[in-house]
């Protein structure tokens, strides 16, 4: 059919409040979701940061697995300390959080400085 087109149309949050699937979060700059949380498939596939408790071999191999993240943040079940993995290899273990609020906010704060020291958005 020539000239038709299907229209798909996405509501974005302009104030970062939580997508429609708990676990999701769609911010001004980047998309972060939980993996452990029970979202569809494609959440994952188009997320900026990864993030959830296991161990922190799971980083590396969540980034293979979704070739479009940029960061994946792994939270130790047991004391709470969070290793990160980094597209290109780096991995840096970021400290204890208290609980998963704290270690999305710690992946999202993470996420920006990665961008910052790459020279890309801020002021």
């Amino acid at each position: 059919m020539r000239g038709s087109r299907r229209q798909v149309r996405v509501r974005v949050p302009r104030d970062g409040a939580e997508a429609a699937t708990a676990g999701v979060r769609v911010l001004h700059d980047h998309v972060r979701v939980d993996f452990g949380s029970d979202v569809p498939e494609v959440w994952r596939e188009c997320a900026d940061v990864l993030y959830g408790a296991g161990e922190p071999a799971l980083a590396a191999g969540m980034l293979a697995t979704y070739p479009g993240c940029l960061l994946v943040s792994v939270r130790d079940r047991v004391d709470g300390r969070c290793t990160a993995a980094v597209r290109g290899g780096v991995r840096i273990e970021t400290g204890r959080v208290r609980n998963e609020r704290e270690h999305a906010r710690a992946a999202s704060a993470l996420y920006r400085l990665l961008l910052l020291s790459a020279g890309v958005g801020g002021p």
